[in-house]
């Protein structure tokens, strides 16, 4: 039975992790313009600021592009970029074949997308990422989607989101992140927030663990025990779960 956000804020050691796009703010044309839902934010803040409770947000921009676009101030929380391949605690630096090897497929990418207005190559510290959402023609889409089919992923991992295809040197995915994270931190209640499918490897990993509340928003498949429906019902979700959390603390801080 999964746990409801009233048990899981009265936990001893909560470890909050949510995905930021698609989640705590919402999609644009514009990678560094997305509109934030301002009730997770001060919910995530809230939290961040409760005894024993950790926050962490977990996504797969890199973290230059995140801290562009999501600014904490002093908070304490723990921003993970580029899908737990960046994490600003434990820095990891490229080997030489490690550049060449994206250097390669940087080139291969650039080819698939010359000449069609919208599709660009992103470039992250461990990652090449094909980027369509701004291409409105289904044939130009269908085009680059089959040419993506033909480069070579030698030593790559690919993983097909949202309009984007990443290529990453890095085997780190969400759950093997939260995976190790939770194993260091052993956090006694977890909750993981995401919509796309790069966050279902963070719902596998938790799929049997009987401390977490795994939330999808949005319809489609998923290996997660909750679904909300939208981006404003993840701030009404995590609104509650910080009420709950100081009311628990509060309680507790008083000897109830």
């Amino acid at each position: 039975m999964t746990l409801s956000i009233e048990e899981l804020a009265q936990t001893r050691t909560l470890l909050v992790v949510s995905d930021f796009d698609g989640t705590i703010a919402g999609f644009s044309k514009e990678a560094y313009q997305v509109p934030i839902n301002q009730k997770s934010l001060k919910a995530i803040k809230d939290l961040s600021n409760q005894a024993n409770t950790d926050v962490v947000i977990l996504s797969g921009r890199h973290l230059e592009g995140l801290n562009k676009v999501l600014d904490l101030g002093d908070y304490p929380i723990t921003k993970v970029g580029s899908h737990g391949s960046e994490d600003s605690s434990r820095p990891r630096t490229l080997t030489d074949r490690e550049q060449e090897r994206l250097e390669h497929i940087h080139a291969e990418l650039e080819q698939i997308v010359e000449g069609i207005s919208g599709a660009f190559v992103e470039v992250k510290p461990f990652h090449r990422v094909l980027h369509f959402f701004r291409v409105s023609e289904p044939a130009l889409i269908e085009r680059i989607v089959e040419a993506s089919t033909h480069v070579d992923t030698t030593g790559l991992k690919v993983t097909k989101g949202k309009n984007i295809i990443e290529y990453s040197i890095s085997s780190t995915t969400k759950g093997s992140w939260l995976d190790d994270y939770i194993h260091r931190t052993e956090p006694t209640g977890v909750i993981f927030i995401g919509d796309d499918t790069t966050d279902e490897h963070g719902f596998e990993v938790l799929v049997d663990d009987p401390r977490a509340v795994t939330v999808k928003v949005g319809a489609g498949d998923t290996a997660a025990n909750t679904r909300v429906v939208g981006i404003e019902d993840v701030g009404d979700l995590l609104e509650k779960l910080a009420y709950e959390r100081m009311q628990y603390n509060e309680q507790k801080s008083l000897g109830l």
